[in-house]
């Protein structure tokens, strides 16, 4: 039986697997899409460039607060 007030392991867990996978393939698509600006700059793939950056600022961050959460719950008792 779990505790409202503690936070769900299975689903902590399976967000940052989620998160996980999207940061590797947002890690290739902003390196295509830096190759792409620098070979053609424009304001468009500018805005593109930036918009990728702050989705994996965001996703990065969202990771290392469910790290946070999950960290309490991972950590064995210590034996006497």
């Amino acid at each position: 039986m779990s505790s409202p007030e503690l936070p769900d392991l299975d689903q902590i867990a399976m967000r940052l697997v989620q998160l996980r996978h999207r940061i590797q393939d947002l890690t290739r698509v902003v390196e295509h899409a830096e190759e792409r600006h620098y070979q053609f700059p424009s304001d468009h793939s500018q805005k593109t460039l930036d918009d990728l950056r702050a989705e994996d600022t965001a996703l990065r961050a969202e990771i290392a607060e469910l790290e946070e959460q999950i960290r309490p719950l991972l950590r064995r008792p210590e034996e006497p």
